[in-house]
């Protein structure tokens, strides 16, 4: 059996794995992270379908006062070009360009919804209250990626000031934190209205998580080359510093009294400091609790070990890449590079998931089950991204591809593959995005489709362990919240129980994303960096 020492693995390469490494390696560290994937970057990243560059996971990055700072103190150079969002119920559209244009997506609402006129003023007029605060709270770039010590200057110009207005702002949105549906049902009785504004985010997301990304719209950038441009500027950097990558080699033992990990191939590894960056459930899957001496250490991780299995993941997604023989700026008049796309004004609980259920459990008539998610389907808004009116090196000359996500229990996708009907699930789903399509925004693309790939919720866990799918961490719907929510706290949330054990990533923190992850790797990073100076100097 191989040995090897580091002082410090890392478990997962997503973006928090990375940017753990990359400051750690930076530091001088002795790296190794080791992924379970054949491809590094998590649900960040592209792959290649036949000279076509799609991306796996986001469709655009958020800047949040994190990515650029971050990048500039790593010396990293991505070159990122604008990525302006569509919004379209139906048959009325509106594009984010600017804080104005907030008054046009209130007049799609008025003319989608004409009785609902005092309604929609008083929504709008919370989520301006809402960009208020979220303007502040991004509104310098995050202090942990600057240089320090701070200058005194910067701190009582700059710092100082905005931590003043951020702890006023902070308390004014914590008074929206009561999930989104609930706050517009008390304005509106048009569950359909509720809908159309609910049902682009992730179940019970808080109000105040789910209406600034009116602000975020106006941040999404995009990395030319693809996102997979991120993935691979990270690995170079830590190779280039020293720090070692493993590929397809999964952990799944972790003595944490030995410092070592198992892999499924049998090879041991020995770590001074363990970060895991990846599924919670995973990590107490293959942490062996019984081997831990100290007893009461144990009795509290057996304790999160079963709580956090307990809870329930955010919601999956439901992925369509659709491979066209027509070129990109056909697109771009109804779609542009990023879109939100509402096909119909019903509304996704007008087909309610307990409707193909029976005393809790789902049906297994196919035809129901296949009914549902066509209906699903045709009331639930689609995520629309073209990577190559971004970039236009990303598609063959005069064809494009197109990436359709929509979200979609991982449960009913569990429920379908133990019928047997996966595969039919999947050419359901894609014939329906592509019918969608083509009857709603470009008639005749049918005809124009060389080829499609159906990513699912189990595609998801397949490639992460993530539980149920998830692609944002842990869901809202979690009573009591699994990590920590509280801006103010987030330092704490990259700690366990485990003193030579630390985590970051999406399931460390909520609400999750590409900035949470890095912000949670630089975090998990600095405490790493910590105790092995404070194990060093012990050692001589």
């Amino acid at each position: 059996m191989q040995s090897k020492i580091y002082d410090v693995i890392i478990v997962g390469s997503g973006m928090a794995g990375l940017t753990a490494a990359a400051y750690l390696a930076k530091d001088k560290h002795k790296v190794l992270i080791i992924e379970k994937d054949e491809a590094f970057g998590g649900l960040l990243g592209a792959f290649e379908v036949k000279s076509h560059w799609v991306d796996k996971g986001a469709r655009g990055i958020i800047d949040s006062g994190i990515i650029t700072p971050m990048l500039k103190q790593l010396g990293m150079n991505i070159n990122f070009t604008e990525n302006p969002i569509k919004m379209t119920f139906k048959d009325a559209s509106m594009d984010f360009l600017s804080v104005e244009s907030l008054d046009d997506y209130k007049q799609v609402l008025k003319a989608s919804f004409p009785n609902e006129f005092s309604a929609i003023d008083i929504i709008m007029r919370d989520i301006k209250a809402i960009m208020t605060h979220m303007d502040v709270l991004y509104g310098i770039e995050n202090p942990l990626f600057l240089p320090k010590p701070y200058d005194m200057e910067y701190l009582s110009k700059t710092l100082l000031p905005w931590m003043f207005k951020f702890m006023v702002h902070m308390r004014k949105a914590m008074r929206y934190m009561e999930p989104v549906d609930e706050y517009l049902q008390k304005i509106t009785k048009d569950q359909a209205l509720v809908d159309m504004i609910s049902q682009h985010f992730f179940a019970k997301t808080p109000t105040f998580f789910a209406l600034s990304y009116f602000t975020l719209y106006l941040q999404y950038r995009y990395p030319l080359g693809s996102t997979q441009k991120i993935i691979d500027t990270f690995v170079e950097y830590i190779q280039h510093k020293g720090g070692e990558l493993l590929n397809r080699c999964e952990v799944i033992a972790i003595d944490a009294d030995a410092k070592q990990v198992k892999t499924k191939d049998g090879d041991v590894y020995t770590y001074k400091q363990l970060l895991w960056a990846a599924d919670t459930n995973r990590f107490y899957h293959c942490l062996d609790i019984e081997a831990i001496k100290q007893k009461r250490l144990q009795i509290e991780l057996s304790a999160k070990k079963n709580f956090f299995a307990s809870m329930k993941g955010a919601d999956s997604i439901i992925t369509v890449y659709m491979f066209t023989d027509l070129d990109p700026q056909t697109f771009m008049a109804k779609n542009g590079p990023h879109a939100f796309y509402t096909p119909k004004l019903d509304g996704i609980s007008s087909v309610p998931l307990e409707s193909i259920k029976k005393n809790g459990q789902f049906t297994k008539d196919k035809q129901t089950l296949f009914d549902y998610i066509k209906a699903n389907l045709s009331v639930n808004t689609l995520e629309i991204s073209i990577p190559s009116l971004r970039d236009v090196n990303l598609s063959p000359k005069g064809k494009s591809a197109l990436i359709v996500s929509t979200l979609f229990d991982y449960t009913l996708c569990e429920h379908l593959i133990a019928c047997g009907y996966y595969d039919e699930f999947k050419k359901l789903a894609s014939t329906e995005m592509v019918r969608i399509l083509d009857e709603g925004l470009w008639n005749g693309l049918s005809e124009h489709i060389e080829m499609t790939i159906v990513s699912t919720p189990k595609t998801i866990f397949d490639r992460t362990y993530a539980t149920q799918g998830s692609v944002t961490g842990w869901s809202f719907e979690n009573h009591p919240f699994p990590v920590e929510y509280k801006f103010l706290s987030v330092s704490k949330s990259v700690h366990t129980p485990i003193k030579s054990i630390k985590q970051a990533g999406q399931f460390t923190f909520n609400p999750a994303g590409v900035p949470v992850a890095v912000l949670t790797g630089k975090l998990a990073a600095d405490a790493v960096h910590k105790d092995l100076l404070k194990e060093n100097k012990h050692d001589k």
